[in-house]
């Protein structure tokens, strides 16, 4: 019977200090980069801000028409405007300050990929959708973030995450149901965007083993510029209709509930998602290794 007790504290006392060697491990290396991948997602209802009009006639400008606040503020009382941007990311970063004992933390990253901007137009008085302008998976987009942060306990921390991505690009792919082709003309329809997304969250974390998790509000702004044109050639004579539309978007709410989680697999490895959810949904996840 001693000798099964004895054996038993033997293997307790090495496996002991096994885990306390491998905790040092992990509480000694000082990790300064790291790589990664992530998916993000973005529906934001949106309103018109700006509006101006240019027609050019068989080589005879007609003339430019900016819309005054009023006019745009008649038109979004009526119109609902809404953009969903898909983007995936490839993200390289450095930890500026991470040494164990430190309480204040700060990394950043750049991300580079590919993104897909979809707005649709909405009209509530005849219940049509009247455009679509789809850029399919295919525009480049580019993007910078910091994470500032304060680690009070091993378990209580503070964290605030701003970024800001962009992207743009020429789309296409067209529904426009307001303006049909004229007779004996072809038609090439096509609108130049570009967009910017600047967002913060302020959040408070818990860390339980592995597992943090984090929640506080998130402040957002998206702002996206269109340049929508029509250009119509006679099929006899070859002259040119051009119709220009030149108009900015901006959200109609800035502010939601962020969440976030993150789980450390190994030292080394981690798998995260973050979602702000209010009158608009956000959401990103993907996976980060340190080195």
């Amino acid at each position: 019977m001693k000798k099964h007790v004895l054996f038993f504290l033997l293997i307790l006392s090495m496996y002991n200090a096994a885990a306390q060697e491998s905790t040092a491990e992990q509480t000694a290396i000082n990790r300064r980069f790291f790589v990664g991948a992530s998916w993000s997602f973005m529906s934001v209802n949106m309103k018109l801000s700006s509006l101006t009009l240019n027609s050019v006639w068989y080589g005879s400008d007609l003339g430019t028409s900016e819309f005054e606040s009023e006019e745009i503020d008649n038109i979004n009382g009526f119109v609902d405007r809404h953009s969903d941007i898909n983007a995936l990311t490839l993200e390289a970063g450095v930890h500026f300050l991470n040494k164990p004992g430190n309480p204040w933390k700060l990394s950043g990253t750049l991300l580079l990929g590919i993104a897909q901007n979809l707005t649709t137009v909405h009209n509530n008085e005849t219940g049509i959708q009247e455009y679509s302008f789809n850029s399919g998976f295919s525009k480049p987009c580019l993007g910078v973030g910091f994470n500032f942060g304060y680690q009070f306990t091993p378990h209580w921390s503070l964290s605030l995450r701003p970024n800001v991505v962009g992207t743009m690009g020429t789309i296409t792919n067209i529904d426009d149901q307001v303006n049909p082709d004229p007779v004996n003309f072809t038609s090439v329809k096509k609108d130049q965007f570009s967009a910017l997304y600047l967002r913060s969250s302020l959040m408070a974390g818990y860390t339980t083993g592995p597992v943090t998790i984090m929640a506080g509000p998130g402040f957002y702004y998206l702002w996206s510029k269109h340049k929508y044109s029509r250009n119509h050639t006679n099929i006899n004579d070859g002259q040119v209709i051009t119709e220009e539309a030149t108009y900015v978007l901006v959200p109609c709410s800035f502010i939601d509930g962020s969440l976030a989680v993150s789980w450390k697999i190994i030292p080394q490895l981690t798998i995260q998602a973050h979602a702000g959810i209010g009158m608009d949904i956000m959401a990103d996840g993907g996976i980060q290794f340190d080195f």
